[in-house]
């Protein structure tokens, strides 16, 4: 007899449940990475970062430019530029070429910095890929939460209408009072309201869960339990949590190195070939010309030194930050191991208190049939069997956002 009801219950929940659609976490989950538009934009920004390194190579080829210039500078008596200067005019039409020597320090450093970008935009795509997994995680544990609570009352609700059949009949026969019936009438219209409530709280869950997956749909789902796997500790070096400030130490390296690059002699060659003339004879003036630059930095205010003395200020800046975020990290991951372990032991005894609920619901449900017992006893009852059964729905699903929340921290 101790498992009538709750066997009574998970049938009603599987009749409710098949006539309905149903819909998973993995869904959700599904979706709401397909339709972000933010995971989008940085697998945008990596193809970019791709065709950036593509634009570094085309820059260390020969620059060729056609050029083109037509001057006039006429003079008449006092009036007029001076000829020794202008020629009265002149008259451009070449193709020039360019290209640097020795640049290969330049070229590397130039493609460790787009790699570091590159690689920055994977890490922060996994973050916000875990974030959003977070967000829509949790959330779909509070519907559920919701969604299952309001079949547990629904379920209530029908085993009150059944008593209220019986006692009516009971009142009839002058065993229960009028009043004893109107008490239980109260009750049972509280727990329709109860039921509406909880009805249109898991309708607003649902749509702010649709909202955060990005899906337009309005149709109505029950959710199936959250099956979440509590992952394991691993190296923590390689979550993006803690990967991200290697990272940024990476950066400030190869930052320090263009600064100290900026200072090594340069080295081009050049050549033009085509028409340089003035008004007198411009057909007889085609020719070409070629040459080599070259320049060393001298001085420059200590520019080099002060370059250097900033970017050391940015790596003590990370090295700040990153250790604070290790000790609230550890921190976070004990508390939260210490409120999983509550929170299991609380669903132990809230099981059993159930149990024993269950148990006492049963023998009342038979007393009252019979006429044997006050109706304020049997609503005492229902009222603490209810009770009993949201603690440990919300102790179970305190115990999934716990999880959830140790995966994130745990995720490579």
């Amino acid at each position: 007899m101790l498992k009538t009801i709750t066997i009574l219950m998970l049938l009603c929940f599987s009749f409710i449940k098949g006539q309905t659609q149903t819909q998973s976490l993995d869904y959700y989950l599904r979706q709401g990475l397909e339709n972000s538009p933010l995971l989008k934009d940085y697998q945008n920004q990596i193809n970019a970062a791709n065709v950036d390194s593509l634009l570094v190579r085309a820059s260390q080829k020969p620059q060729v430019d056609a050029k083109a210039q037509w001057l006039f500078a006429p003079t008449y008596n006092f009036f007029g530029y001076d000829e020794a200067i202008t020629n009265g005019g002149n008259y451009t039409s070449v193709i020039e070429a360019s290209q640097s020597f020795f640049n290969r320090k330049n070229l590397k450093n130039k493609y460790e910095s787009l790699n570091i970008q590159k690689r920055s935009l994977v890490n922060t795509s996994k973050i916000s890929t875990n974030d959003l997994k977070r967000l829509i995680t949790n959330q779909y544990i509070t519907a559920y939460a919701d969604n299952n609570d309001l079949l547990f009352n629904k379920t209530f609700l029908r085993l009150m209408h059944d008593e209220e059949d019986v006692i009516k009949k009971l009142v009839e026969n002058a065993i229960y009072k009028q009043t004893d019936f109107l008490s239980l009438l109260i009750e049972t219209q509280t727990q329709e309201i109860l039921v509406k409530q909880l009805l249109s709280q898991f309708e607003k869950d649902i749509f702010i869960l649709n909202q955060l997956c990005g899906i337009n749909d309005t149709s109505h789902y029950e959710l199936n339990f959250p099956v979440i796997q509590q992952i394991k500790p691993t190296n923590l070096a390689f979550s993006p949590l803690f990967l991200q400030y290697k990272i940024d130490s990476l950066k400030i390296i190869n930052e320090k190195s263009a600064v100290g690059l900026q200072y090594r002699p340069k080295l081009n060659w050049f050549a033009d070939a085509g028409l340089n003339t003035s008004p007198i004879d411009p057909l007889k003036h085609f020719g070409f010309s070629a040459g080599i630059n070259f320049s060393v930095p001298i001085y420059d205010g200590k520019q080099k030194k002060l370059g250097y003395q900033k970017l050391s200020f940015s790596e003590n800046t990370r090295t700040q930050y990153e250790s604070f975020f290790k000790s609230q990290y550890y921190q976070q991951i004990q508390q939260l191991n210490k409120e999983l372990t509550y929170t299991h032991e609380m669903a132990d005894q809230l099981e059993k208190q159930l149990n024993t609920a269950n148990e006492l619901i049963i023998l009342a449900k038979a007393q009252l049939n019979n006429g044997n017992m006050p109706i304020t006893d049997f609503l005492n009852a229902s009222k603490n069997y209810i009770k009993i059964n949201r603690d440990l729905n919300q102790t179970q699903i305190k115990t999934l956002q716990i999880i959830n929340e140790l995966n994130y921290l745990m995720q490579q």
